[in-house]
């Protein structure tokens, strides 16, 4: 019965919108929740998504601010999978002399904390002693030990169509041994600097762009995006912006009513 009544009300509200010759006020519609598929470091996952959209017509086209938020549960729930698809220090000769390789990661969070979130991680190092000597290059381990890692990361808007990650500080790394705690910290530059080049291209929306129809004429411009909270739970909320044509706008409305 709910999506009966919200299928009248998109088709009352397309029909309004179409029958606009002249600048028309805004029609408010909530929209969702809709589940949308995402890609988040190779792990498929979906994300549930509710907003509202104010819609401006005039002669020429149909302009649309939108609001939405989405529950981010599915990528907390599957963080350690996420986890190990990243590619942290695994190269016991990368630096002459001493190296940290994190051999693996056995468990993961991600937690909200203001508009940010903090991805901890938790495995196992070894430290590595690398020689070069008479042209053969030679590695001896000198210490293993469990490990944490801490990233703190937020949302941002790299261009008006696009959302991705990065970090908001240097991440962390403690072992149970304040000595080879002590002798990793000159290698948390290859952690930042490994997790920088993967943030950014960890949220792959392939998928959510295959779910939704074409739509000829539309112009989209995200304007922010932040994390949020809602107890344990991480949630996203953005705001943006599109132009369309009527008929991308049909197209739209029958997405949104499904």
């Amino acid at each position: 019965m709910k999506n009966l009544v919200k299928r009248h009300f998109v088709a009352r509200l397309l029909a309004a919108a179409l029958a606009c010759g002249a600048p028309c006020a805004a029609r408010a519609l909530d929209v969702g929740p809709k589940n949308l598929p995402l890609t988040v470091g190779g792990v498929p996952v979906q994300i549930p998504v509710a907003g509202s959209i104010d819609v401006h017509t005039d002669a020429d086209a149909i302009t649309l601010k939108a609001s939405a938020t989405g529950d981010l549960r599915s990528i907390q729930d599957h963080a350690l999978a996420i986890a190990r698809g990243l590619k942290l220090p695994r190269d016991p000769c990368a630096h002459k002399n001493v190296n940290i390789v994190v051999d693996s990661i056995d468990a993961a969070t991600i937690t909200p904390h203001d508009e940010s979130a903090v991805v901890d991680l938790s495995g196992h190092v070894t430290v590595w002693l690398c020689k070069k000597i008479l042209g053969t290059v030679l590695k001896t381990q000198i210490a293993s030990d469990n490990v944490s890692i801490s990233a703190p990361v937020e949302l941002y808007v790299p261009n008006p169509q696009a959302v991705a990650l990065r970090l908001t500080g240097p991440a962390t790394l403690k072992t149970s041994d304040p000595a080879i705690t002590e002798a990793a910290s000159p290698f948390l530059g290859d952690v930042n600097g490994a997790l920088t080049a993967q943030l950014s291209k960890l949220l792959d929306t392939a998928r959510a762009r295959a779910a939704v129809p074409p739509m000829p004429g539309l112009e989209v411009t995200i304007e922010n995006a932040t994390f949020a909270q809602d107890g344990p739970k991480l949630i996203v909320r953005a705001n943006g912006r599109a132009t369309m044509t009527s008929a991308a706008f049909a197209s739209l409305l029958g997405f949104l009513g499904r």
